[in-house]
C-alpha cells in the first residue's frame, strides 16, 4: 500500500556539502530530508504491522470478498468491479461491523505523517474513502462503482504524493544550495585574515628559530689554542718558556 515511500527518497535527492572542514556538516536541507525519510521509513513499517494485524479479523476477510478487492492482483477484483448491484443489508451491516477493523491503522499513520506534508495527501485519500463508506452504507452506490472510485482515489493520491515530493525536493534544494552558497561566501571572506594570519605564524616561527640560533651561539664555548711549554736545564737552573 505503500510503496510510494520511495518516491521521496529518488526526489529530494541533494548533492554532497561542500565545506572546509575535513568532515563535511550536512545542511539544514540535507537533515530535513533525512529526517522526513526517517518518518517514511518508521511510519510504513509501524503500518504493515498494524495492517497484517487486521488481515487476520473475519471481518476484515469478509468485506474484501464481498464487498471490495483489496489489491491489482486480487482473484475477486473484475468480479467486484463489474457488480452493478447495490449492497444487501447483509452487506451493510457487515460494512459498519467491519468499518472500524478497516481504519484501524490509520491514526497511528497520519499521527506519525504529522510534521511532513505527506499527512495531506493522506488525509485527502481517507477522506475519500469514508465518503465512499457513506454512500455504500445508504445504498446511493453500487458495489462496481464504490471499487472503481477507490481506484480513483488511489490513483489520485498517487498523484498528490507525487506532486507533494517534488514540492518538498525544490523547497529542500533552494535551503541546501542557499546554505553552500552562505558557507562559500564567508570562506572567501575570511581567506585574507587566515591568509594573514599565516603569515603571523611564519613570521613568529622564523623569529623563534632565529632567537634559539643566537641563543646557541651566545652559549657557545670559547675554544683557545693548546699551549706549549719548553724547559732548558743551565747548570743548576731550569729555564720554562710557555708558548
Amino acid at each position: 500500500m505503500y510503496k510510494l515511500l520511495v518516491v521521496i527518497g529518488c526526489c529530494i535527492g541533494l548533492v554532497g556539502c561542500e565545506t572546509m572542514q575535513k568532515q563535511p556538516q550536512k545542511t539544514e536541507g540535507a537533515m530535513e530530508k533525512d529526517r522526513i525519510l526517517s518518518v517514511l521509513r518508521n511510519a510504513e513499517a509501524s503500518f504493515k504491522i498494524c495492517q497484517d494485524e487486521a488481515k487476520q479479523s473475519e471481518l476484515y476477510k469478509k468485506a474484501y470478498e464481498e464487498i471490495f478487492f483489496e489489491t491489482d492482483d486480487s482473484p475477486n477484483k473484475y468480479a467486484m468491479l463489474a457488480n452493478k448491484s447495490k449492497p444487501t443489508n447483509e452487506q451493510i451491516e457487515l460494512l459498519k461491523q467491519s468499518i472500524p477493523i478497516l481504519t484501524k491503522c490509520r491514526t497511528p499513520l497520519v499521527d506519525s505523517y504529522r510534521g511532513t506534508p505527506f499527512v495531506i495527501p493522506t488525509l485527502k485519500y481517507y477522506n475519500a474513502v469514508d465518503a465512499i463508506y457513506i454512500k455504500l452504507i445508504k445504498n446511493e452506490m453500487t458495489i462496481g462503482d464504490a471499487n472503481e472510485e477507490r481506484v480513483k482515489a488511489l490513483a489520485q493520491r498517487k498523484i498528490d504524493w507525487e506532486n507533494t515530493s517534488s514540492e518538498l525536493d525544490g523547497r529542500l534544494r533552494a535551503m541546501h544550495d542557499s546554505e553552500i552558497q552562505g558557507r562559500r561566501q564567508r570562506a572567501a571572506a575570511m581567506m585574507p585574515l587566515l591568509m594573514q594570519q599565516q603569515q603571523n605564524q611564519q613570521f613568529q616561527q622564523q623569529m623563534l628559530y632565529q632567537q634559539q640560533m643566537q641563543n646557541i651561539n651566545n652559549n657557545r664555548p670559547i675554544l683557545t689554542s693548546p699551549s706549549i711549554t719548553n724547559c732548558t736545564r743551565n747548570g743548576n737552573q731550569t729555564n720554562c718558556i710557555t708558548q
